[in-house]
């Protein structure tokens, strides 16, 4: 069903002219700030490193947008930077980083005015965004009113870079593909987005080619529902479990390719090969001397046959989350960590099939593990993990040792979202050009070489914003967790932060928080609740920013679009929408599902759903 905004009624607009009029009029009667006429004088200030750029500015209010904005702070960088190398080449100054010719191309940025309280529970906003004029955006909002400014103050501007690529909001259905014949419980879209992986109750897991929109593999094996899956971060395996506690690992068809030329068909010399050395096999070692013959339609079978999948037992109860080893950590032969709801946490050996080890502290159902892109002193990564104890725990992915447990929640951890956790999933891909990084191939590339340029992506990325840890629960609350190893775990210490417990409680939600996810470039923190709403929070310090409200039942799922300007989400109520971040509101409502929507994915520039209908849909712009 459509949600739509009532539009307001004349007599409702002439008396909002006549108010707005009025407290202009009182404005300038006061001595106050004319938001229409005057200037004003801003600073602006990065929201990397907190640093102001140049000297405070008189502007005119009304003249002045984001556009205006984005030219004066280009402008003030490129003077930063000349001025900077000037004294380097002087010797006054040493030089602390690398300068590249891209740094002096035009970047675009976001602005805002901050106007956050001292807490961050506030259900009003705490920012407000400019895009057509600081008059219009600032000056004339309702909330801005109770700030009282008038000419003489500084408005303090924050400036955000953006992805300087962007993605078209999704406007249309352009195929309904059937194949489930139970409705779909979970999908994920591949690091390369050229393919999304959907489980379903008919204890089947399916793989779709999103470029063509058409079904690729069915993936059998499973004996109950499957509830969970994850990928490789090289898109060579991917893993699914299921509700008997059962994980399948399925390796694609050519670990040379990714997308539909890894998992798609076999060639025929391939096909011939495999068949050599199964009769081989079958004589003791010894190779037939004649190539095997084969009907065109048993050759054409085992072409286009399904990737048989592996088995790795050993949890009680059913899988409720996977997570494979981020690329720049390994590379060669990333481990597999599975969460169950008998309470532990298992650590697999892909290559082996074999359990290297299971974490055992958690005393209820494990809900999420994730694992990070930080190091410990090992030099292994961190899981992080979220049960029904109402604890998140922090292990050493090394050994399984259990570095702390944060314990401030008051009942059951649903969620948990990291801010790398887009970068991690892509690892060594473009998310522009849906391929592997400029100069890197499967093929010919090492393990070694993938696993740096992965690793040069994460330390830039973290080199601006540590990875950062939200919780969300049962208790109506999320909690957002400074960082929990590294330096700057250090560093927080010394400024008197401890890791064990949270920088923010984030309250406003009526009820449980079923999801929550972090932009891809750290920017928000997006979370869903059976309260019908999605609220958006600042994703640097956990504070709130706006409410987005348009579903009528519960929101189970969230996704953004690579380049962080676009939320979709995904409701009970059969519908999805895409979500505005300019002005909090639905930019484009997406009925056409039967009944409710479980699960949706941003898959390049398209985005795929499926639900209790048993379809998978895919939008396009």
């Amino acid at each position: 069903m459509a949600t739509l905004a009532p539009i307001p009624t004349a007599k409702r607009q002439r008396l909002n002219a006549a108010a707005e009029s009025k407290r202009v009029a009182a404005l300038v009667d006061e001595g106050k700030l004319n938001p229409t006429t005057d200037n004003v004088i801003i600073q602006l200030q990065s929201s990397v490193d907190g640093e102001t750029l140049g000297p405070s500015i008189s502007l005119p209010a009304g003249n002045t947008g984001q556009r205006e904005l984005q030219m004066i702070v280009n402008q003030l960088r490129r003077q930063s930077r000349a001025g900077k190398k000037r004294r380097v080449d002087d010797g006054s100054e040493s030089q602390e980083e690398d300068y590249d010719d891209d740094d002096d191309e035009d970047l675009p940025f976001a602005f805002h005015l901050d106007v956050s309280t001292s807490e961050g529970t506030s259900t009003q906003p705490t920012r407000l965004d400019i895009t057509t004029s600081i008059s219009q955006d600032v000056l004339q909002a309702a909330f801005a009113r109770k700030l009282d400014l008038s000419a003489e103050d500084t408005l303090r501007i924050v400036f955000e870079p953006q992805a300087v690529f962007k993605v078209r909001p999704v406007r249309r259905c352009s195929n309904t593909l059937s194949g489930h014949a139970s409705p779909i419980l979970y999908s994920i879209s591949s690091p390369s987005s050229s393919l999304f992986l959907t489980t379903a109750g008919d204890k089947t897991a399916r793989l779709w080619d999103v470029d063509a929109e058409l079904p690729l593999h069915t993936l059998k094996g499973h004996n109950d529902w499957v509830l969970t899956a994850a990928w490789d971060p090289l898109e060579r395996r991917c893993a699914t479990g299921d509700m008997s506690g059962v994980i399948y690992l399925w390796d694609s068809i050519d670990s040379k390719s990714y997308g539909v030329k890894g998992w798609g068909s076999k060639s025929g010399k391939q096909v011939e090969e495999e068949r050599m050395a199964a009769l081989a096999q079958e004589a003791g070692g010894v190779m037939p001397t004649e190539k095997p013959k084969m009907k065109v339609a048993e050759k054409r079978a085992l072409r286009h046959a399904s990737p048989p999948g592996k088995v790795l037992k050993g949890h009680t109860k059913w899988i409720t989350s996977l997570a494979f080893e981020p690329a720049h950590l390994n590379a060669s032969s990333p481990r597999l960590a599975s969460s169950s709801k008998d309470g532990t946490v298992k650590v697999w050996n892909t290559s082996t099939r074999t359990c290297a080890f299971t974490l055992g502290a958690h005393s209820s159902s494990v809900n999420i593990v994730r694992w990070g892109g930080e190091t410990t002193s090992s030099g292994a990564g961190v899981l992080y993990t979220a049960a029904n104890d109402r604890t998140v725990k922090v292990w050493d992915s090394a050994d399984g040792k259990l570095l702390r447990s944060l314990d401030s929640h008051a009942h059951w951890v649903n969620t948990l979202a990291l801010s790398t956790d887009f970068l991690l999933k892509a690892g060594a891909f473009d998310e522009r050009k849906g391929g592997l990084i400029e100069g890197l191939s499967l093929a010919s590339s090492s393990a070694g070489e993938i696993q740096q340029a992965a690793l040069k992506r994460f330390k830039k990325f973290t080199a601006q914003q540590p990875e950062t840890v939200v919780s969300g629960s049962e208790d109506h609350t999320l909690f957002f967790w400074p960082p929990q190893v590294g330096g700057d775990r250090t560093a927080g210490e010394a400024g008197g932060i401890t890791p064990k417990k949270p920088l923010t409680r984030m309250t406003g939600h009526q009820k449980s928080v079923n999801h929550v996810a972090f932009s891809p470039d750290g920017r928000f923190i997006a979370s869903a609740s059976f309260d019908s709403s999605v609220r958006l929070w600042n994703g640097r310090d956990g504070k709130f920013i706006a409410t987005l409200r348009g579903h009528v039942s519960s929101v189970y799922r969230l996704s953004w679009s690579c380049d962080s300007r676009l939320l979709v989400s995904a409701s009970k109520d059969s519908t999805m929408k895409v979500w505005d971040l300019k002005t909090y509101k639905i930019k484009v409502d997406l009925p056409g599902h039967d009944d409710e929507v479980y699960c949706v994915d941003f898959v390049g520039n398209k985005v795929a759903s499926g639900g209790r209908d048993r379809q998978v849909k895919i939008w396009r712009a």
